[in-house]
């Protein structure tokens, strides 16, 4: 408000062709989302989940959440859409995107992922990373083509931030859980396809 405050000039004002450009506020709208600091939107991006019925309480983890997916979003209620999957595991996945180039090596590289994320400590995205591209070497296939199934077994969709951000936010245990849901939602897939 200050800065529009001081760049305001009545002068500039034009009496004649005022309009009100609806893309042009969505864009300040999302100028402004992404060069606020997350505690900034912290209190309406909670009250937004809490109207959706996601109560939060750690305000952390939200923060994080905000900070990662604040360049995605031009309207406040774009937050529940591109984060709502970090506090509600999809009951369904897109595996329709995935059956055509999915194969044994795949579902096998998948629950070799399981074993070692098991197996080990994992906070940060890159040791998540790391595992991911040493088992996909191991197993010789390349990690382009396994990214886009990891994707979709964490947050049900082709959408959302960088992948292992999502695994490092949703925690090991999570993570392993949303694997294993993938799995025996594409093995359903296939049975009745």
């Amino acid at each position: 408000m200050d800065e529009w405050v001081k760049n305001f000039s009545i002068e500039r004002v034009h009496a004649s062709g005022a309009k009100f450009d609806y893309e042009k506020a969505k864009w300040f709208n999302h100028e402004w989302i992404k060069k606020s600091h997350p505690e900034r939107l912290l209190a309406p991006v909670k009250d937004l989940f809490t109207e959706k019925g996601i109560i939060i309480n750690d305000h952390k983890k939200l923060t994080k959440i905000i900070d990662l997916v604040k360049e995605r979003c031009t309207l406040l209620t774009d937050f529940y859409e591109q984060a709502d999957f970090f506090f509600v595991a999809p009951s369904q996945i897109d595996t329709t995107s995935i059956l055509s180039k999915w194969n044994q090596n795949k579902n096998l590289f998948f629950n070799e992922l399981i074993r070692s994320y098991q197996l080990t400590t994992l906070v940060k995205a890159v040791e998540f990373e790391n595992i991911f591209k040493e088992i996909s070497a191991i197993n010789q296939l390349k990690p382009g083509e396994l990214m886009l199934p990891f994707r979709i077994m964490l947050v049900g969709g082709k959408h959302g931030p960088a992948v292992f951000d999502i695994a490092s936010i949703l925690g090991k245990e999570e993570t392993i859980k949303r694997i294993e849901h993938g799995l025996s939602m594409l093995n359903l897939a296939q049975k009745s396809g």
